[in-house]
């Protein structure tokens, strides 16, 4: 059923566009979503957390590891993957694991859909997929499937070992 209403005040016509939109979203399996609650405004002295910067290719990522000397770490992922995107939202944006891989690693994220080259040279079993490769082009460590904070802070021990 459609409805077209007009309005001629703007903000009666913001409010119906609203209440359109929220009656659609409603219908739209019932997801209901909660508007963040306030906690607290951190000090101006509290540090920025630390953001990892990711190349998106592994040419780039390798010559940005060779030029600091530091492992890569390789996150391979793909569109539409549950695992990869539990990864990305509870252990790439872990602080911790953030903090670790910006000082001690040059991150990497290859995917299909941008990479297909790059991995068609990878044997790739399942995604995500995460690899630790040295600068002198050798992979030293693979993991495949989810890794949670815990297991991806030992895999990086014992790369950063090697």
């Amino acid at each position: 059923m459609k409805r077209i209403m007009v309005c001629t005040k703007p903000m009666m016509g913001l409010a119906v566009a609203l209440v359109a939109i929220m009656t659609v979203c409603g219908h739209a399996g019932n997801v209901v979503a909660e508007m963040p609650t306030y906690t607290e405004v951190a000090p101006l002295s509290h540090a920025a957390k630390p953001r990892v910067t990711w190349h998106r290719t592994l040419r780039s990522g390798w010559q940005e590891a060779r030029r600091r000397n530091v492992p890569m770490v390789i996150y391979i992922s793909t569109d539409h993957c549950v695992y990869c995107d539990a990864m990305k939202r509870d252990t790439w944006s872990n602080e911790t694991v953030e903090q670790r891989v910006s000082q001690d690693f040059v991150a990497i994220l290859l995917t299909p859909q941008e990479n297909e080259a790059t991995l068609g040279r990878i044997d790739v079993a399942a995604y995500p997929t995460t690899l630790i490769g040295v600068p002198e082009g050798k992979i030293v460590g693979h993991r495949t499937g989810y890794q949670p904070a815990a297991a991806l802070h030992k895999f990086l021990s014992e790369a950063l070992k090697r």
